[in-house]
């Protein structure tokens, strides 16, 4: 089965419009073009690119560890793929691949794309690579309009490549497309779940990232079974997930692995998880600024704080998947090594509100400001600026709080989670609460309220209470699709 087959066999393909879409126009203006392709693993960039490839008759091919003269072999046979007899010769240099590939496209009048997966391990294997290509782009394939693709899941590496001032690749590419976790909206029909409930708690376990998707669909809507499969037992195809991710990446950083372990137990000040790893806090500003930039770790600064100067900082882990494992399977690794199916899921479930509770905020704070109802509050002109929360020493927390884009109208809100639907009764004594609720002294002008729950007993209810916006996981769902 070659790479372009393995796409036929995977969970219809979700979204990504917008980024085939940039894929299909600079194939489309033949001009020589480079385009940078980059995200975590299992995020669907092979997918994406196949898929691509199979449409545009382009070339894929993705690279391995092995020694430069393999990989150059491997390529070759990629190449004959799509023209026979391209892998009868021998490369000595990549130089003298790339010249040939040119040579023959040339006399195929073939513009590509031609795609090199996994670029990272070609650049590991042999550093001098990146100047060969870069030499290559600038040259033959511009001259001849041929378009090529690098792609890799070592996310720090391929910003260096993109996006570094130093690299010999600096300033070539057209496109750098970051490749991000699709979005809650759509996992309720990927997954066939039966309603927006379950939609909302397969996403804060599995997150965006749609190779686990597509392993938890066979499940149906078993939820707890797929997790001990995949997940709990020793034996899951993703016990050890988070180890893979942090290795995966180049050079390998597995070594911030303990600040993900001491987030995961609950330390969330700079200070905090320093103390916990006995090393001075100064040590920590640039593994956890990596981990932000590998999209790992979320800092949160209260609304209204100076995001440069603020010493408010939280830090939590932002990947649902990876939040899960963090704080219930790292702090009990021997309990999970050896417990039986029914005592993982007995843990599981002691955990499980909790964790459906903070995805629960995260998710609808992440997406309240393109909630179309609220939308329609403002005029045409005008919208909602992301959300952030805001907590100061003993005052009220809120949830939500944001503005409209000049500021002078505020949106204050709560969020609550359960499994069973709110009552009426429920939420008028909810909405009345957060009338009275104290404000934040920063927050000036007219002021907005919402509360934000998962699903209401009575679907006919009046989404508005007492002056309050009452939302729920249709709505949030929905705002994950919506345009930005």
């Amino acid at each position: 089965m070659n790479n372009l087959q393995l796409y036929n066999n995977m969970m219809e393909f979700i979204d990504r419009q917008e980024e085939m879409g940039r894929l299909h126009r600079l194939h489309q203006e033949r001009q020589g073009n480079l385009a940078v392709i980059y995200g975590r693993r299992r995020i669907g960039k092979s997918c994406l690119l196949t898929k691509w490839c199979q449409e545009t008759d382009g070339i894929y091919w993705v690279a391995d560890t092995s020694a430069p003269a393999l990989q150059r072999l491997a390529f070759s046979e990629a190449i004959s793929v799509k023209f026979p007899g391209f892998s009868d010769a021998i490369y000595p240099t990549w130089r003298a691949l790339l010249q040939a590939l040119s040579q023959r496209a040339y006399l195929e009048k073939w513009h590509g794309p031609v795609i090199f997966d996994e670029f990272p391990y070609i650049v590991s294997a042999d550093a001098t690579f990146p100047s060969v290509f870069q030499a290559w782009i600038d040259a033959e394939a511009r001259q001849l309009g041929l378009l090529a693709v690098i792609s890799g899941s070592s996310q720090h590496m391929m910003q260096g490549l993109a996006l570094h001032s130093d690299s010999p690749l600096y300033g070539r590419a057209r496109e750098i497309l970051p490749i991000k976790p699709l979005a809650a909206g759509y996992i309720r029909g990927a997954l066939h779940l039966a309603n927006d409930l379950q939609a909302i708690k397969a996403y804060a376990v599995w997150g965006g990232i749609p190779r686990y998707w597509q392993s938890a669909e066979r499940y149906d809507n078993h939820l707890e079974e797929s997790l001990d499969d995949l997940v709990f037992n020793p034996l899951g195809l993703y016990h050890e997930e988070p180890n893979f991710l942090l290795q995966a990446e180049t050079p390998s950083a597995i070594g911030l692995r303990p600040i993900l372990d001491a987030i995961g137990y609950g330390s969330h000040r700079l200070s905090e998880v320093a103390a916990r790893l006995q090393l001075p806090a100064t040590t920590l500003s640039r593994p956890i600024t990596r981990l932000i930039e590998l999209g790992l770790v979320q800092r949160q600064i209260p609304f209204g704080e100076n995001e440069k100067i603020s010493k408010k900082s939280l830090y939590f882990i932002d990947d649902p998947f990876c939040h899960l494992w963090f704080h219930v399977i790292a702090p009990r690794r021997s309990f999970f090594a050896s417990s039986s199916a029914k005592g993982r899921l007995l843990l599981w479930q002691q955990h499980a509100n909790t964790i459906f509770a903070d995805q629960w905020e995260r998710l609808s704070r992440s997406l309240v400001h393109r909630v179309q109802r609220l939308q329609r509050l403002l005029p045409e002109s005008d919208c909602w600026m992301p959300a952030k929360r805001w907590w100061q020493g003993n005052h009220a927390e809120w949830d939500v709080v944001t503005t409209n884009l000049s500021g002078d109208i505020s949106l204050l809100g709560v969020v609550k989670w359960s499994e069973t639907p709110f009552s009426e009764d429920e939420i008028k004594e909810l909405a009345v609460m957060l009338l009275h609720r104290e404000r934040p002294a920063t927050i000036k002008g007219r002021i907005m309220f919402t509360l934000i729950v998962p699903s209401i007993m009575e679907p006919s209810m009046m989404p508005t209470i007492n002056g309050v916006e009452v939302l729920t996981a249709q709505d949030i769902l929905a705002a994950s699709l919506a345009e930005e």
